[in-house]
């Protein structure tokens, strides 16, 4: 079986590939689909190191943006686990005292203390959003994910970064055309421009790999761009916003009922 797969460079790169998700290392999109894409290029002739390192860079930089999609909810998650908790907490603790204070001093209770009886009755709730929120925290800590909309553009720097270590092996393009399809990349009107003209006809004269390395590291470049600052600035302030509006519910929870109470407590004895 080992001399059969050193024989047959397809089986020898899916080794190779496996190898490598096996020690850990991100290699891009190592489903079925991808992997045979990428197997199919070694067979055609691409060295395989250099689609390996291709496909493992690949997976690192989808890895690395996984992770900053859901940093910014880290803080703002355990800000809103605690406001949840400490909500709960007083609503339970301190609902029975303020009623019977309220009771022997016969004042009549304010809207503070409908706002702990509700923060007591939505205990379990708010337990259970406290859970919640802990939950995205470990997300966000952990999560590796990332979700994109249309062409992925790190899955296109992986094809043009193939496609062109099949240029250097002198492929032809239209022998690589299944590969480029694999990745969802061509000629067509909706590749993006600077990757449709590297997969073209007319290079002007630049060769072929070439093109396809500087489309390559334009895609890189329009991934990072797409979960760049302008995206996580919008996640931060949505977070904030979020965490705000708890801090907000929680401040309301501890001070409003002690404030109507000393208003009552001081309006009884001025009346006496």
């Amino acid at each position: 079986m080992a001399a059969a797969a050193h024989s047959d460079p397809t089986a020898a790169f899916r080794a190779r590939a496996a190898g490598l998700e096996a020690a850990g290392l991100p290699v891009a999109w190592a489903g079925p689909a991808a992997t045979a894409a990428l197997a199919e290029a070694v067979r055609l002739g691409a060295d395989a190191d250099e689609v390996l390192k291709a496909a493992v860079r690949t997976g690192q930089d989808a890895a690395t943006r996984g992770r900053g999609a859901w940093r910014p909810w880290f803080y703002p998650a355990l800000v809103c686990a605690g406001a949840a908790l400490g909500a709960a907490l007083l609503g339970t603790g301190l609902t029975p005292l303020f009623e019977e204070v309220y009771a022997e001093f016969q004042v009549r209770p304010e809207s503070g203390l409908g706002l702990l009886e509700a923060a007591r009755s939505a205990a379990p709730w708010l337990l259970a959003a406290m859970i919640a929120a802990l939950a995205v925290a470990w997300w966000a800590a952990t999560s590796r994910r990332s979700r994109s909309v249309g062409l992925d553009p790190l899955r296109a720097a992986l094809g043009c970064e193939t496609l062109a270590a099949l240029a250097d092996a002198g492929v032809l393009p239209e022998d690589a055309a299944a590969v480029a399809e694999a990745f969802g990349i061509g000629a067509a009107a909706s590749s993006p421009p600077l990757i449709a003209w590297a997969t073209g006809i007319d290079l002007g004269g630049v060769p072929r790999e070439e093109a396809l390395r500087q489309a390559a590291r334009v895609a890189q470049a329009r991934a990072a761009r797409r979960d760049g600052d302008a995206r996580q600035l919008g996640r931060i302030l949505l977070a904030l916003v979020i965490a705000g509006l708890a801090v907000l519910a929680y401040a309301l929870v501890l001070f409003l009922p002690a404030i109507d109470f000393f208003r009552a407590i001081s309006e009884a004895s001025v009346s006496r």
